[in-house]
């Protein structure tokens, strides 16, 4: 029957495009993908804000124009028929901009097509879509969870970002990815790559949106299509994401948080709650936990505001992060790049919730925390320029870990410092007094609450920029001398 159907498809060519639907509906639907086609599955208000970058590119609105510009000006691009790449390479931030410099060295911009906004533009080209691919390999945004997951299965690259270029008043969607620079496999390690995928589709969420896609070129050893490169270490990536799907976004979510359960949650019980559950609450989950994520958020994000500090464009650090969640919030109100840290498992289990809801522009790192740690040796060196603008969340955290001298000497913009359960303000400024430097002063002082706790002691310190320090706040009383402590 599949092949009579094949036959007729090809013999009457207006019944081509109703043939292509029909095997496309029944992949979805034997696959598991019927949540894709329809609209608004993905949770809204709950993702990392798309960020928009000024570029010196003209405003041509054919991408071959711009292909031809990029070539001009002696650019190396690979253009496919939906997007083209512009790799790593000598003279981009003169052509791009100042975005070079916002996303790791090594990085790579895969430019798509369909120049439009990124809730309307998809990755395949306007003109090779039909509504129900579209519906299937969904925006280019909710391909980020897809993406995600492809790395987190050490099937696919990072992808660190999907962005807009900005030309004049054109907006161009751009995947920003890890790059790899690497050789075609051969035979046989693209067939054990093969069967490491196969595997990944029985067993876990992860789905191809492409029918009979083993077929396909893309799919066809050993270099599938230019699609799947060997690294500098041997390892195999696929770098077309695009052909990825999640069977249930929401299933893998709450079976990654199920699994975490155990490491998230932190500190006393309630008699009330099973004997663990999460410490921090995750938009879109109906789970018992202690602290409520969005009241905390937005209180310390209306604090710093009255302050003149806002998350936009602004790197932020959280130490002690758990889940992360703090980060996410700050993601969506426009940060631009997040760094937290947590004991080795924590750091694991935050970094695998960030993944299957999508958030990309962040790291956690696994470390055992003390007064001793090295924050400025654990920060990406590329990211050292953005730290006199960055926000720091030290939340409820100083029990366990003490005050890292480090975290003392960064030359961070704002500070969250928050106490613990019990604890009065007056003992939490002896605490933050450690933070006393040259041009430091306390925006708020106060008592806050959220969720299962009660009232924590919380304390913004801000520290002017040069232009402003002659005229300061409330200083923050002299602090007492501390172990490798420098005036900033």
């Amino acid at each position: 029957m599949g092949r009579l159907t094949s036959r007729i498809g090809r013999c009457v060519p207006w019944l081509r495009p109703f043939y292509a639907e029909a095997r496309l509906l029944a992949h979805a639907l034997r696959n598991g993908l019927w949540r894709s086609l329809s609209a608004g599955s993905r949770r809204p208000g709950y993702a990392q804000k798309v960020l928009t970058w000024p570029t010196r590119l003209p405003d041509h609105a054919d991408s071959s124009e711009i292909v031809a510009h990029l070539r001009r000006a002696g650019l190396r691009v690979q253009e496919g028929g939906h997007a083209f790449y512009l790799p790593p390479q000598p003279g981009l931030a003169a052509t791009l901009g100042s975005v070079i410099e916002r996303y790791p060295p090594g990085s790579g911009f895969k430019v798509l097509r369909d120049f439009r906004g990124l809730e309307e533009a998809h990755y395949l080209h306007p003109e090779r879509q039909t509504r129900l691919r579209r519906r299937l390999i969904g925006t280019p945004r909710g391909q980020l969870i897809a993406a995600n997951y492809l790395r987190r299965l050490d099937l696919g690259p990072r992808v660190w970002d999907v962005c807009l270029l900005r030309a004049g008043r054109l907006s161009m969607p751009a995947f920003v990815v890890h790059h790899i620079e690497g050789t075609v496999p051969d035979a046989e390690e693209c067939a054990a790559f093969m069967q490491r995928l196969r595997t990944a589709l029985a067993e876990t969420e992860l789905r191809i949106s492409v029918p009979n896609w083993e077929r396909k070129r893309d799919f066809r050893c050993p270099s599938c299509n230019g699609n799947l490169l060997r690294d500098a270490r041997g390892a195999l990536s696929y770098i077309d994401f695009q052909n990825f799907s999640i069977r249930n976004p929401q299933r893998l979510l709450d079976s990654t948080v199920d699994g975490a359960t155990g490491q998230l949650h932190f500190g006393d019980g309630r008699v009330y709650r099973r004997n663990e559950y999460l410490y921090q609450s995750i938009p879109g989950l109906r789970r018992a936990r202690k602290r409520d994520t969005v009241t905390r958020f937005h209180t310390i994000r209306r604090l710093l505001r009255e302050q003149g500090v806002d998350f936009h464009n602004r790197l932020v650090l959280d130490i002690g992060c758990n889940a992360g969640v703090m980060l996410h919030h700050a993601l969506a109100t426009g940060a631009w790049w997040a760094l937290g840290w947590d004991r080795p498992a924590v750091a694991r289990q935050a970094r695998a919730i960030a993944d299957a809801l999508g958030f990309t522009r962040l790291d956690v790192t696994p470390a055992e925390l003390s007064e001793r740690y090295d924050f400025g040796a654990s920060i990406p060196e590329w990211l050292h320029r953005h730290l006199s603008d960055a926000v720091v969340f030290f939340l409820a955290i100083r029990q366990h870990t003490g005050i890292p001298g480090s975290l003392v000497d960064l030359p961070w913009r704002a500070l969250v410092y928050e106490g613990h359960q019990g604890e009065s303000l007056a003992e939490a400024d002896r605490h933050a007094e450690i933070f006393a430097t040259p041009g430091v002063r306390v925006g708020h002082r106060l008592d806050v609450h959220d969720g299962d706790s009660r009232r924590w002691p919380l304390i913004t310190l801000v520290r002017e920029p040069p232009a402003a320090a002659r005229h300061p706040g409330p200083a923050v009383p002299p602090g007492r001398a501390h172990r490798g402590q420098r005036p900033t």
